[in-house]
């Protein structure tokens, strides 16, 4: 019997002990949002058991901390040290200045950030970079501002006074079983799971991401799965930093856009490691929801109105493009041209090969030339230059002329009709046999005009 007092004794002295240390303030575990007491402004509200930070709301903020302040007195080794590990679910987010933090602040009140040009629902431009303001804040954040660092959208960062990171990195954890860290979305809608550890011995903070496995049904502690490597580890002397008394709690903010941010479970504990959270007890993250009806066909119209008219404009130059082209080169066939359209070259190859019948390029130009060809040629030029257009070759007749199948008939002064001038019938040139030309007579010279 005394025994069984005993343990009833001791049973009782635990729980006065715990009852004692979750009215003080310096450690609590919640599960049920709904049971705990929080002060919160903005847009923060308890939806089903769940914290919810932010909600459809553009540019503005939510915060909750944690009612009962902690105090931050050096009265013993540990008495600066803290441990909390929550977490939280983000859908995603677009636009600036969109994210959420765990903060230890001085305040319960942060409205005074302003929320059209809030930093996370913490600092604004008056009092960012404020040693005044005693603000330690975690940071993830989708978007963070280009001065905290670049080119970076899915951003963990500790920020002491100001949304300027002391030290930061793209979300990821650390596998242990690839030994290598993993990227890790932060609004993807997915619950993430957040350790941050303060130790005033070694005066080291470390920040832990994992994701949260799919609810399991029996009990799983979260230090089972936690990272052996933290994202984050930084020196920071608290104690410049800290008041006498600090509340814990949380912040998120919303930019052009409008995102949910929701805190699904949250343990915390001053002076020691916080309890490990129970990933069986943790509420569901909310699915994400859908998008406004009509939103993909408003888009999709809006696509086809801006690229129809472009491609409509691109085909309409390649049209005329062509049109010009085809003009350029273009050419009438006449009846017996069709016949002899192999043996012949076009006007656009000849236009090509001559570069545009520039004087330098014209074909043949500085050749010799065969004095019989050149004689022939003469001979056809006079044949179709005759003044009766009667007694002039056909062109059937010519290309046979040229082809070598009839003879050239020889050209007489008398019978020629040419309408030439009165002149002698002496030799025009004379050249030495071994001469590529050949000597012209009277019969091969002519003026040609009355022609076609």
């Amino acid at each position: 019997m005394a025994g069984v007092l005993r343990s009833l004794s001791f049973w009782i002295l635990i729980q006065v002990v715990s009852l004692v240390l979750a009215q003080d303030g310096t450690q609590f575990v919640h599960y049920n949002f709904s049971k705990a007491d929080l002060h919160r402004d903005g847009m923060a509200t308890i939806d089903d058991g769940l914290l919810h930070l932010t909600n459809n709301t553009n540019r503005s903020t939510g915060h909750a901390f944690h009612k009962i302040p902690m105090n931050f007195t050096r009265s013993s080794p540990s008495s600066l040290s803290f441990s909390t590990e929550f977490v939280f679910a983000m859908f995603p987010l677009q636009g600036d200045g969109q994210g959420l933090a765990f903060v230890v602040s001085p305040s319960l009140d942060l409205r005074y950030s302003g929320a059209a040009t809030s930093y996370l629902g913490i600092f604004n431009r008056t009092n960012d970079n404020k040693t005044e303001n005693h603000i330690l804040a975690v940071e993830l954040d989708t978007n963070p501002s280009s001065e905290a660092i670049e080119d970076s959208y899915n951003h963990v960062g500790i920020d002491i006074n100001s949304i300027v990171s002391v030290e930061s990195s793209n979300a990821s954890y650390f596998s242990d079983t690839d030994k290598k860290n993993i990227s890790l979305p932060l609004a993807s809608g997915k619950s993430i799971l957040v350790w941050i550890d303060y130790d005033d011995l070694e005066k080291l903070l470390n920040v832990t991401l994992a994701p949260a496995p799919t609810k399991p049904t029996s009990p799983l502690l979260s230090r089972s799965i936690k990272p052996s490597v933290p994202l984050l580890s930084k020196f920071i002397n608290v104690s410049e930093i800290f008041s006498e008394t600090m509340f814990v709690g949380f912040s998120g903010s919303t930019g052009t856009v409008k995102s949910d941010q929701y805190i699904l479970a949250w343990s915390f504990k001053k002076g020691g490691q916080a309890e490990s959270l129970d990933l069986s007890k943790v509420l569901d993250a909310p699915n994400p929801p859908p998008p406004p009806s009509g939103s993909n066909d408003s888009n999709m119209k809006l696509i086809l109105v801006a690229t129809i008219p472009s491609i409509a404009f691109l085909m309409m130059l390649g049209g005329i493009f062509y049109l010009y082209k085809r003009r350029k080169y273009s050419e009438v066939l006449e009846q017996w041209e069709q016949d002899y359209i192999p043996q012949r070259y076009s006007f656009k190859n000849l236009y090509k090969a001559t570069k545009g019948f520039k004087e330098n390029q014209l074909l043949g130009a500085g050749g010799n030339f065969k004095a019989e060809e050149v004689k022939m040629l003469l001979k056809i030029g006079m044949l179709c230059s005759q003044s009766n257009p009667e007694n002039r070759p056909s062109m059937r007749l010519i290309v046979q002329y040229l082809e070598g199948n009839v003879i050239v008939p020889d050209i007489s002064y008398d019978t020629s009709g040419f309408g030439m001038p009165n002149i002698s019938n002496e030799t025009v040139t004379q050249q030495p046999e071994t001469s590529s030309s050949a000597n012209f007579s009277f019969e091969d010279v002519t003026v040609l005009f009355g022609g076609r």
